[in-house]
């Protein structure tokens, strides 16, 4: 299978190879070739053969390039980071937002005390860890090295902790007595021992 994957890379490399024949400045220059056969749209090796003009000083590089196949065709496997689907600079500006958030979300949280800021609080740390997450599954779960369920089983136990933690916290912040009270509580822990001794 993962044998299979490597051969189509290096037939992908080797085409790659093949079509910088085609620019110019290549060998097909070399061979003194017309390049109004060639369109621009195109960077195929379908009409290599039509231009080839044999002369005495490189009459080896152009029995050479006369010896290509006509056309190529190479299946490249996409993976999820790299497909085509979706908006992802858009994505990845929204992560940069949530995260510089936290410098005046968590601040404001801490002065203010209330229920819609530490809403906000919690959603956005659950947004925060989740693409966290999201991309250690993406780098360590790849399919081509652990095969195709692992990494849907992550994905959906990823799915469900993030669910659950945001539950967890909005149950804390309405049963409760919410997110920073929460942590002003931990922190007064410390102060109370100190006052103790």
């Amino acid at each position: 299978m993962n044998l299979g994957r490597v051969a189509n890379i290096n037939i992908f490399r080797k085409v790659r190879q093949l079509e910088t024949l085609v620019k110019p400045g290549s060998l097909l220059q070399a061979c003194r070739c017309n390049p109004t056969y060639f369109p621009k749209s195109t960077s195929s090796l379908a009409n290599l053969n039509r231009c080839i003009t044999p002369n005495a000083n490189n009459y080896l590089k152009c029995r050479i390039l006369s010896k290509l196949p006509a056309q190529s065709t190479v299946s490249v496997t996409q993976t999820r980071a790299a497909s085509t689907q979706g908006d992802h600079v858009r994505l990845w500006l929204i992560e940069r937002m949530v995260s510089a958030s936290f410098l005046s979300l968590i601040p404001a949280a801490l002065l203010f005390e209330s229920k819609f800021i530490d809403i906000i609080l919690a959603s956005a740390i659950v947004m925060h860890t989740h693409w966290g997450l999201e991309a250690i599954i993406l780098d360590y779960c790849r399919p081509i090295v652990v095969g195709t369920i692992v990494p849907k089983v992550a994905f959906l136990l990823l799915n469900l902790l993030s669910a659950a933690t945001l539950a967890g916290l909005l149950v804390l912040i309405y049963n409760g007595p919410g997110i920073t009270k929460v942590i002003k509580h931990g922190w007064a822990i410390g102060k109370n021992r100190e006052k103790s001794n």
